[in-house]
């Protein structure tokens, strides 16, 4: 199942990726960084394809029904707790969407360069990962 995103799915992809890694510190968010290697990813994979269209219309289901908006047009802090709520109702899609995210990030170079030269892997034998929360707000 080959999946081509529209332009509204992908501008929520982008949205979702920069709530799980946000633009800060210096570092680019996830939106930037991996749209590409995801829709790349969808293009090819079936599970990924599955898990990209499954959190995209979990998230706009959950955005439409407590916020009566879609995802994109939503403030900062109402897309962190649409986002949360999508995690608490689906565990394992969320688990799955935030290792793409991951994976996409933390593989591109640009990434690594900012990182530096001792910077270790993220998983499994680097830096412990705490787990996803949203309780930070930047707006």
């Amino acid at each position: 199942m080959a999946v081509i995103l529209t332009r509204i799915q992908h501008d929520t992809l982008v949205d979702l990726l920069d709530q799980i890694i946000p633009n800060q510190d210096g570092m680019p968010g996830a939106g930037e960084i991996s749209t590409t290697y995801i829709e790349s990813d969808v293009l090819v994979s079936q599970r990924t394809a599955h898990t990209i269209v499954n959190i995209l219309e979990a998230t706009e289901a959950v955005a439409n029904t407590h916020h009566s908006k879609p995802f994109s047009n939503l403030v900062d802090s109402a897309k962190k707790s649409s986002l949360q709520m999508v995690a608490d109702q689906d565990p394992e899609l969320f688990a799955a969407f935030v290792h793409l995210v991951y994976s996409g990030y933390y593989t591109n170079s640009a990434v690594s360069n900012l990182l530096g030269p001792t910077a270790r892997k993220p998983q499994p034998e680097g830096f412990p990962v705490s787990p996803f929360c949203l309780l930070y707000t930047s707006d």
